[in-house]
């Protein structure tokens, strides 16, 4: 399977994910280009220094402005831009373009497995993209949401990832192909990890073989969904984002999830075990970031 930083489901959406480093490219985008203001339309956007503006009108300067107000304009300004992507046909249609590349990705294994026609590959790959549009939809819209907001948009994604699974399922038309599937999308979250873990562990000398890879996905894929965890990665993850509270949460599952791999993965050797552990605490930090970048601006729209 080849892993795909575009796929990683950091809170169990691409929008998030790219979104998060949209954000943080802007930032730094923003820090060369001094007092120099983007006012963004969703399709014609306009520079203004604020040159020729009355005293009271003319925006501050970076100088002038306290850090904490200029990240609250840059995280607002974000979920608004995000929002004006999506409500504009061209940036819907590179939205698309990005979600056939995640599901080729993604799917790979699992679609080659099915021996489809074209025209049912083809479909059938559709019926995928259209499920991962509508994680892009919801989570930009839960981006820029007051939090009165929230639950409708939760219980739309509940209503939509229920009515996809019903069209994948009428597509395969047999409950063990359905299940295989369901098995599949389960543990993508985990799939997604290998090719980082392989090469974690090979750089330790500890290359795993393809039993110890298929036993370690089973392991991680237990941790990350036991009764009562919120799961930040997987396919209700968005609806894990519209719960609000996100950092304390994450923490809370990350440290259940670690606390059951411990005892899960005595299958490793002891140098697998160290690679395995170490690349967790990249992912932890990974996440987190999103985490947190994703609550504080959900916090100021809920303002």
């Amino acid at each position: 399977m080849k892993n795909s930083h575009v796929a990683v489901l950091v809170l169990g959406s691409v929008a998030v994910t790219a979104g998060i480093q949209e954000w943080r490219l802007g930032g730094e985008k923003h820090e060369s280009e001094g007092a120099l203001r983007i006012h963004a339309d969703a399709n014609h956007p306009i520079l203004s220094s604020g040159d020729g503006l009355p005293e009271r009108e003319r925006p501050l300067s970076r100088s002038e402005k306290h850090p904490s107000d200029e990240l609250q304009e840059e995280k607002e300004g974000f979920s608004k831009s995000l929002r004006k992507m999506w409500e504009n046909p061209a940036g819907k249609s590179m939205m698309s373009q990005g979600v056939k590349m995640a599901v080729a990705m993604m799917y790979e294994d699992y679609v080659e497995s099915l021996d489809l026609s074209e025209e049912e590959e083809k479909h059938f790959r559709d019926l995928l993209g259209r499920e991962m549009m509508n994680q892009q939809e919801i989570s930009m819209k839960l981006m820029s949401a007051k939090a009165e907001e929230r639950a409708a948009l939760v219980e739309e994604m509940t209503k939509r990832n229920r009515e996809s699974e019903e069209d994948i399922k009428t597509f395969l038309n047999n409950e063990e192909d359905f299940e295989a599937y369901q098995s599949y999308k389960e543990r993508l979250p985990e799939r997604q990890q290998l090719e980082g873990l392989r090469a974690t562990m090979s750089a330790k000398n500890a290359a795993m073989d393809e039993t110890t890879e298929s036993q370690l996905i089973e392991a991680m894929h237990k941790a990350r969904t036991q009764p009562g965890l919120a799961d930040f990665s997987g396919k209700n993850a968005i609806l894990e984002v519209g719960k609000g509270n996100l950092s304390e949460r994450f923490e809370e599952s990350w440290e259940s999830q670690q606390a059951m791999l411990r005892n899960e993965v005595d299958f490793l050797s002891e140098p697998q075990k160290e690679a395995f552990f170490e690349y967790q605490d990249q992912m932890k930090e990974f996440q987190m970031m999103g985490v947190k970048m994703t609550e504080q601006m959900m916090e100021k729209q809920g303002e």
